[in-house]
């Protein structure tokens, strides 16, 4: 090849791998994306009873969307969340991962609602109470008067709401006040347990209610499992480790007798926060 044709291909060459070096580049920074863009139009959404609630992020980008833990109804490819069809009372975290790009941008939403902490209470130890925890905060009021267990205004919270088929929680045996604290003491004595508690038992239940703040009393719900021991001691290793961890357990143990419990044999899926698990415990040893 002459001197001169040779100079002329690597000439041409050099000029194809800047041109594709450029077009990368440019790709580079068009898959770039502002983390301070991704949000919603706000932080905390409540279930409506009579429309749909979908809520989009503030910015379209494309990407992949991921919500934690389990519980929040997310679109994967726009990032729109059906409020309705979400797990109440729970705050997630929503992960957008641009498309083309390896880092992500993370933001916080909320659903409104109760949830109950994953624990033990030691009867023995005057542990008696499970309360719930409103919007995902520890500690913060319910929007609940002050007034006495009258639920007939719309002021008032409405907990142990009756089924489908009129039966509420009480009727069966558990102890829970008109703001959502359920009283562990009375709720075994009542005989919930049976007259004579089998040691181990788990009872699935689900607790209906409504809130006079911005769902507007809409029907609200959250299931629950209870476990009863009769010491410390008795209760399984792998359940110690889920409660310690947040994580899931085996649930080895067998419903109660009452025909609307359920007895499950089932690992709680990793990332899953519900349902609560409420493990009451007679004494410490």
């Amino acid at each position: 090849m002459r001197p001169h044709a040779l100079l002329s291909t690597l000439t041409f060459a050099l000029l194809a791998l800047l041109s594709f070096s450029c077009v990368q580049d440019n790709q580079i920074r068009d898959n770039s994306f502002d983390c301070e863009l991704f949000a919603y139009t706000d932080t905390i959404y409540y279930i409506n009873a009579t429309q749909n609630v979908i809520v989009n992020p503030i910015t379209n980008a494309s990407g992949t969307f991921t919500a934690s833990p389990d519980g929040l109804a997310i679109n994967g490819e726009t990032g729109a969340i059906d409020v309705n069809a979400s797990e109440t009372g729970l705050k997630y975290k929503v992960t957008f991962t641009p498309e083309g790009s390896s880092s992500s941008c993370e933001t916080f939403v909320t659903v409104g609602g109760v949830n109950y902490r994953d624990g033990i209470y030691v009867l023995g130890q005057n542990q008696i109470q499970a309360a719930p925890i409103y919007n995902g905060v520890p500690g913060l009021l319910l929007p609940c008067d002050d007034g006495d267990d009258d639920d007939d205004d719309d002021t008032s919270c409405d907990f142990d709401v009756e089924d489908q088929n009129g039966i509420s929680l009480e009727d069966l045996g558990f102890e829970i006040s008109s703001k959502g604290v359920f009283d562990l003491q009375k709720t075994v004595e009542n005989g919930t347990f049976g007259a004579i508690p089998v040691n181990g038992q788990v009872l699935d239940v689900e607790l209906l209610y409504r809130l006079p703040d911005l769902s507007n009393l809409a029907l609200n719900s959250i299931p629950l499992r209870f476990f009863y021991f009769e010491t410390v001691a008795d209760i399984p290793q792998a359940l110690l480790d889920d409660i310690e961890e947040k994580n899931d357990l085996i649930n080895e143990r067998r419903g109660g007798n009452w025909v609307n419990f359920r007895s499950l044999n089932e690992t709680r899926p990793a990332g899953k926060p519900r349902p609560p698990f409420v493990v009451i415990v007679a004494r410490l040893e």
